[in-house]
């Protein structure tokens, strides 16, 4: 693997990166960052076995390759140089990364590419365009209603449900507080399951800390929420 990428493009997709892998715990594979370049583009990976993240940013190419890098340790490294074009080179002979900008020059340790899970695709399939500063504002007025206690199933999710002339209702209930917000959005009430569908807590406030004005697209796999 060999490319060129300017920091500015990516830094903000490490963070993002970096924030859902596990911090001490977990297998190697779900501690690192993935890193794979291919014609004009460097993807940018992470898991925490549940949630995945990809971010997809331009890049000058010269050499494709997948490889993982620990994912924290790589994150502030990165975060700490001065703007510009970083180099990243995988050196085989050794095989460590090699994290160049001008004189400087880093060496890390990687996870080889037979490591690697695949990541579920985003379906592109009737996906639904929506408002992201909307979808946030409906989440911060129901999220404070759902329970803080995992082991409590339905009370520690994010409901959402379908009913008629595309109304759709989301709801946080967490056996003292109840929390509804409707709307009529009738792609997206075409898009949920017949009997609605939860979202664990966790994984809403990661969700929150994403969305921004920008427009997203949502979708709906088996026992997946997509959001691009």
């Amino acid at each position: 693997m060999k490319l060129s990428v300017n920091k500015e493009q990516i830094i903000e997709g490490l963070q993002k990166a970096a924030a859902i892998i596990p911090a001490k715990a977990g297998a190697a594979y779900l501690r690192s960052i993935w890193l794979k370049a291919e014609k004009g583009s460097l993807s940018i990976m992470a898991t925490d076995a549940n949630i995945e993240f990809t971010g997809r940013y331009p890049s000058e190419v010269k050499q494709p390759g997948l490889i993982g890098v620990q994912g924290r340790a790589f994150v502030d490294l990165v975060r700490q140089l001065p703007a510009g074009v970083l180099q990243l080179t995988l050196d085989e002979s050794t095989g460590n990364l090699l994290l160049e900008q001008g004189r400087r020059t880093y060496k890390l340790p990687v996870s080889g590419a037979e490591w690697f899970q695949n990541f579920s695709e985003f379906p592109d399939e009737t996906p639904v365009t929506w408002s992201g500063d909307f979808l946030q504002d409906v989440l911060d007025r129901v999220v404070f209603c759902i329970s803080d206690d995992d082991s409590a199933e339905g009370l520690a999710c994010l409901y959402l449900k379908a009913g008629d002339a595309g109304k759709v209702d989301v709801c946080g209930l967490n056996g003292h507080q109840f929390a509804m917000v409707r709307f009529i959005n009738d792609e997206l009430a075409r898009l949920l399951p017949e009997n609605g569908l939860l979202i664990q807590k966790k994984y809403v406030n990661e969700l929150r800390k994403w969305l921004g004005n920008d427009e997203v697209m949502l979708n709906i796999s088996e026992r997946r929420f997509h959001i691009r």
